[in-house]
């Protein structure tokens, strides 16, 4: 049902997403003005280990996609590049020290962002790879 919607209406969804990014970029300009600083966090390294599993997730399923040639690894690859530069941003915004500030930022720009640049590149290219053969 809702395929057939998203089918029929592609505008309308596109109107009904700028709406709510409307609202999202509101929000958050309030988030901005009332929580200062520093947030409390319950189960902060629960998050970092679901982030990072979420990672491993999505690179272990682009790996084994693009094994096997298969195009279905753009979405995937897409969804892993996401998630490397959230890492990197949360990794390099949320330190205690300078020490650590450094640290982050080297990882972010030597590991985490040029693997989300291949992701991206990946994901693009995967587009133009031949589809499956009849019967496979």
């Amino acid at each position: 049902m809702l395929t057939n919607l998203i089918a029929r209406t592609p505008a309308r969804l596109g109107g009904i997403l700028l709406a709510v990014a409307v609202l999202l970029l509101a929000w958050t300009v309030y988030l901005g003005s009332v929580l200062g600083g520093e947030v409390q966090a319950q189960n902060w390294s629960v998050s970092w280990i679901g982030l990072d599993l979420f990672e491993v997730a999505t690179l272990t399923a682009t790996g084994v996609l693009a094994i096997r040639r298969s195009r279905a690894v753009s979405p995937v690859a897409a969804a892993a590049a996401a998630l490397l530069l959230l890492d990197a941003w949360f990794d390099v915004m949320t330190v205690d020290s300078p020490t650590d500030w450094y640290i982050a930022c080297a990882m972010a720009l030597g590991v985490e962002l040029p693997a989300c640049y291949v992701m991206i590149r990946l994901s693009k290219t995967a587009l133009d790879w031949p589809g499956p053969r009849p019967g496979e």
